[in-house]
């Protein structure tokens, strides 16, 4: 079997299990450990499985489902590190900011240092991770949990978010592309991220590269709506085609 027809059965096998690990696809594709490990690899970095400690999980179990958090902090965790830390560098003393839900927005909230801030979120590990801090308020919506991900969702969440005005929100995302615009993959998230770009003066937005050139389920902005995306890198294409949006792009390894 081809080294292409092989990653072809892979994905298939994985996106129908949900989720696999290395000696079971090994086994089942009749290659080494290291074999397959390339292979995820691979196709980690094309953004059609997520990898994880010891194997790999479908994204494409539908577009409409959220990856579980476990997941979700695992992967590319070194950029998402980064641009937690170049996010966090942009508040200053006396912001109020909103923080939206997810693995990359987290790692902003470990690196606030900034006095007199006020956190707001929807992201009940965020609020945790912030509790301990003496130099920043945090603020929670309400809403229904939802446990994969511990994010709040629901009408509550959206009219909270629809009353407020800060200085910054730092937006994640599950998929950019220059024609689509900013998806997500579920539904009730989107007029919850909605409230949260129309509440602040300054939209920022943060992803790792596996997030371009991608499209999901649900449409919510045009990337003309935010106005910066901090990333680790990106290819000319999207470069250009931010810059003329009107998006300052900052660039974590470049």
């Amino acid at each position: 079997m081809f080294q292409i027809e092989r990653q072809e059965q892979l994905l298939d096998y994985i996106n129908k299990a949900h989720k696999a690990n290395t000696n079971e696809l090994a086994e089942k594709f009749n290659v080494s450990k290291v074999t397959i490990r390339r292979d995820i690899d691979k196709l980690a970095s094309e953004g059609h499985i997520v990898k994880t400690h010891g194997g790999a999980v479908a994204v494409t179990k539908g577009t409409m489902t959220e990856i579980p958090y476990a997941f979700k902090v695992e992967y590319n965790q070194p950029a998402k590190k980064r641009i937690g830390a170049v996010a966090a560098s942009l508040i200053k003393d006396g912001d109020i900011i909103i923080l939206d839900s997810g693995s990359t927005t987290l790692e902003i909230a470990k690196n606030i240092v900034q006095d007199n801030i006020t956190v707001v979120t929807d992201d009940i590990k965020i609020a945790m991770e912030l509790s301990c801090k003496n130099n920043i308020s945090v603020i929670v919506c309400g809403g229904t949990l939802s446990d994969p991900v511990y994010t709040l969702t629901g009408n509550i969440a959206v009219d909270f978010f629809s009353r407020l005005h800060v200085n910054k929100t730092f937006l994640g995302c599950d998929a950019v592309d220059l024609e689509f615009g900013i998806s997500n993959r579920t539904y009730e998230e989107v007029d919850i991220k909605s409230a949260m770009i129309r509440a602040a003066d300054e939209i920022i937005m943060v992803t790792d590269d596996s997030k371009l050139d991608k499209k999901v389920f649900c449409y919510l902005c045009d990337i003309s709506a935010i106005d910066k995306l901090i990333i680790n890198r990106i290819d000319d294409r999207n470069r250009k085609g931010f810059t003329e949006k009107g998006v300052e792009i900052i660039t974590t390894e470049e």
